[in-house]
């Protein structure tokens, strides 16, 4: 390499000489031409005006030096070109080193890394990492390819782990021309909130130009800055308690109480003479009512009570979920856990919430509704914010249908999943390293990663 690199430098600093040499000899040349221009016409001119006769004397027309043409500089350039791109593609090749080919079905502890990272970048749900690389990895890696503009594969080739592990990776977010369950998810949101469908929009799951004006109009009544990129502070916004719907609630005027009439005061009757009462007349006391003028009251409607299903944690507007209802199971901790037991088996699938797939919030969200509570679809970080939702800090405290958080990895604060507790240390989740819903033993996993529960009931 070095020999190569000196050669390249020698015909370089001799190109330049040469070049640095015609560039000398140019004035001294063109001096030498003028001259001789100048000796060949102006003496046969003179002897014309001294009517003398010259002796012409042909000169020789000099020849010219041959031209070395001037190489252009990007002629020059090409070895260093040529040595940049192989000294970039040596480093490429011992920085991809380090990365193994890994597809679906392989079994490899390097998956647990690669899944922790996308957990990071938000292009996967937070659970428990594992070495398998099952379809919903695939489909995580498919959505980083997508970001950034790699063929999607699904293969964690060495190029994808090289990006996926640089500072250069990008967090998850949606634009114009994505398509997929996740938009269709945004598109939900948007709908609940008023700011698509009113011109008829389908929700179909594809970001086009009416989805992209509504998440516009979204990020300038939530004062976020208007790029039309579901990024990840737009997300945790638009799955929050606090989204600002388009039209602004009208608050309910209260009745203003009508005036009670004063009754005028009646004059005291004169007192009427008592007659002996008969026998078979019962006998009042004074003061007492006899028991004919007595007026049966009205007996009061009972006062109906709260639902005792829970609370609210977000304005809920009533859409359905790709087009089907929720279907009530009842209220309380048990209607929602008898709901959360009945998707056991389930396909998890990234964004969606029910009925047949579910990601891990999206299930939360599913059983809560089911179960009578009125929330809105939350992320599992937004849920982890509901104020009016009890919040239990540590795992002895748990008890049975309490919402139970974790983070993606050891030492991280921010949430990242979340599942509904069964009590006797088992929680019901839509599992993305297992690919569907489950329910699992409190694990080692578990114990690192929970940060805090909430109680719903």
């Amino acid at each position: 390499m070095d020999t190569n690199v000196n050669d390249w430098k020698e015909k370089r600093r001799a190109k330049e000489s040469r070049a640095s040499l015609l560039r000398r000899l140019r004035t001294p040349v063109l001096c030498v031409a003028s001259i001789g221009a100048v000796t060949f016409l102006g003496i046969p001119l003179l002897f014309n005006v001294i009517g003398l006769t010259p002796t012409v004397v042909e000169i020789p027309e000099a020849t010219p030096l041959p031209e070395t043409p001037l190489e252009p500089v990007a002629a020059l350039s090409a070895p260093a070109a040529e040595m940049q791109a192989g000294d970039s593609e040596v480093r490429s090749q011992d920085a991809g080193s380090q990365y193994r080919t890994l597809r679906e079905g392989d079994t490899d502890p390097m998956v647990m890394d690669i899944q922790i990272r996308l957990m990071e970048l938000e292009y996967l749900d937070g659970d428990q990492p594992t070495e398998l690389f099952g379809e919903q990895t695939a489909e995580a890696i498919k959505r980083f390819q997508r970001i950034h503009n790699m063929t999607e594969t699904g293969v964690a080739d060495e190029l994808t782990q090289s990006i996926l592990f640089s500072q250069e990776a990008a967090t998850y977010h949606l634009e114009a021309g994505d398509s997929g369950n996740d938009v269709k998810r945004l598109q939900n949101q948007l709908y609940d909130l008023g700011y698509y469908g009113e011109n008829g929009e389908k929700r179909n799951g594809y970001f086009g130009t009416a989805t992209q004006e509504a998440l516009i109009a979204f990020q300038t009544k939530n004062k976020l800055a208007t790029t039309g990129i579901e990024d990840q502070q737009t997300r945790d916004v638009l799955y929050s308690s606090d989204a600002l719907p388009k039209v602004d609630p009208t608050p309910t005027p209260s009745p203003t109480p009508k005036p009670t009439k004063t009754p005028k005061p009646e004059a005291t009757k004169a007192p009427v003479k008592t007659e002996k009462p008969q026998e078979d007349e019962p006998v009042t006391e004074p003061g007492e009512i006899p028991p004919e003028l007595w007026i049966p009251q009205e007996t009061e409607a009972p006062v109906s009570t709260p639902d005792s299903g829970g609370s609210s944690g977000g304005n809920w507007s009533g859409s359905d979920i790709a087009g089907d209802g929720i279907p009530s199971a009842g209220s309380g901790v048990e209607a929602m856990i008898a709901t959360a037991e009945s998707r056991l088996g389930c396909p998890y699938v990234y964004a969606d919430e029910g009925p047949n797939s579910f990601d891990c919030s999206g299930l939360v969200y599913y059983c809560l509704r089911s179960a009578g509570v009125q929330v809105s679809r939350m992320s599992s970080k937004n849920l982890a914010r509901v104020d009016s939702w009890q919040t239990i800090p540590d795992q002895g405290s748990l008890i049975r249908g309490d919402l139970v958080f974790f983070t993606n990895s050891v030492g991280e604060s921010d949430i990242g999943h979340v599942g509904i507790y069964m009590g006797s240390g088992k929680y019901i989740h839509a599992s993305s390293s297992a690919g569907k819903v489950i329910i699992s033993s409190w694990s080692d996993w578990a114990s690192q990663n929970f940060q805090w529960a909430k109680r719903v009931f």
